[in-house]
């Protein structure tokens, strides 16, 4: 099974730039960048990944500082983004959306952050044969005039580069700020056409999780708590819940593997997605996560095809790239079937 996911085409939703460099790639870039390589540096890297039993969300968030350092010039975030986008490659991602916070310091503005990125997007997209779409994040834990920024510069952007910016992410440590406070914000990116991929129920906080579900999304990053009557919800409206097994049980939202989620939503047959979050800080790949589920729920074959050919109907893609998303997916299993 493990060699068949690995071969398997497949589709990511869910992966936040400055989380999804592993191991290797940050000391790739560090080494690149910075010429770091000190036993000091590869301890550091070590606790990146380290998790303790009882890890809390909020410990999760504080692991960024390292990347947000060796991401805070333009040469560092070119070579970080590129490194991400070769290392999904190499795991038979051919679709992927990137999120990441737009950032501000003496070295970049937000605008020339993003253009950073949408750079290295179009320089890699076809040297390594996937196709990378890009979400501006709005961090719920930053003031909201920074997300008014962010928006204003995505839907610029997404007016020169529609191929690439096609949405909007909302996320953050779901402990701080509001959501009413950004929802004028959010219903503006709406408004001029880019989809919301929104963290809901990521927390147990019922009374935002009926303001999000009344607002309204594309799709729900986590859903953790979620109800059943929530779950039936996003089944009616057919909004797809970004499952992340490894991060939701690394960061403690989810007790064990055995009663994830994902289980539940089978059984209810919801609009569901198999995504990694933030590969490198929980230290995983999206085959290992497809992996997982087989080992945990039973998955068959079949079931992960119709698993990823799920994720390519509510990717942010247009509806011939959808096509050729299904058509190569489609292939393999032919050949596997031979």
């Amino acid at each position: 099974m493990l060699q068949f996911l690995r071969g398997m085409p497949k589709i990511e939703l869910h992966a936040h730039l400055n989380g999804s460099l592993n191991i290797g790639s940050i000391r790739e870039l560090a080494a690149k960048v910075y010429g770091v390589q000190t036993k000091e540096f590869s301890a550091l890297c070590e606790r990146f990944i380290k998790f303790e039993k009882g890890a809390k969300l909020d410990e999760c968030f504080e692991k960024f500082g390292l990347m947000h350092e060796l991401t805070a010039t333009k040469e560092g975030l070119e070579s970080a983004t590129e490194l991400v986008i070769r290392d999904f490659a190499k795991d038979n991602v051919i679709y992927v959306e990137l999120r990441t916070t737009p950032k501000s310091n003496e070295n970049m503005s937000r605008r020339s952050y993003l253009d950073t990125v949408l750079g290295v997007i179009r320089k890699t997209s076809d040297l390594y044969n996937i196709k990378v779409k890009l979400l501006p994040s709005i961090n719920r834990a930053e003031p909201v005039d920074v997300a008014e920024e962010t928006v204003a510069l995505a839907v610029e952007l997404s007016a020169i580069e529609p191929d690439i910016i096609v949405g909007i992410d909302f996320s953050g440590n779901p402990n701080q700020g509001k959501f009413k406070d950004f929802m004028p914000v959010l219903n503006k990116a709406r408004n001029h056409g880019l989809k919301l991929a929104m963290h809901c129920a990521e927390v147990d906080n019922p009374l935002e999780i009926r303001e999000m579900l009344r607002f309204g999304m594309s799709r729900c990053g986590h859903g953790t708590y979620l109800s059943a009557s929530g779950f039936e919800y996003m089944k009616e409206e057919n909004i797809p819940i970004e499952c992340c097994l490894t991060s939701n049980v690394k960061s403690g939202t989810v007790a064990n593997i055995g009663v994830h989620h994902l289980k539940q939503l089978m059984e209810a047959d919801a609009p569901k997605v198999l995504c990694t979050d933030d590969s490198g800080v929980f230290d995983t790949t999206l085959t290992d996560e497809f992996f997982l589920a087989t080992e945990s729920f039973g998955l068959t074959r079949s079931q992960c095809i119709a698993l990823t050919m799920e994720a390519v109907e509510h990717a942010f893609a247009t509806r011939e790239e959808k096509l050729m998303l299904k058509m190569q997916i489609y292939s393999y299993t032919r050949r596997q079937n031979k």
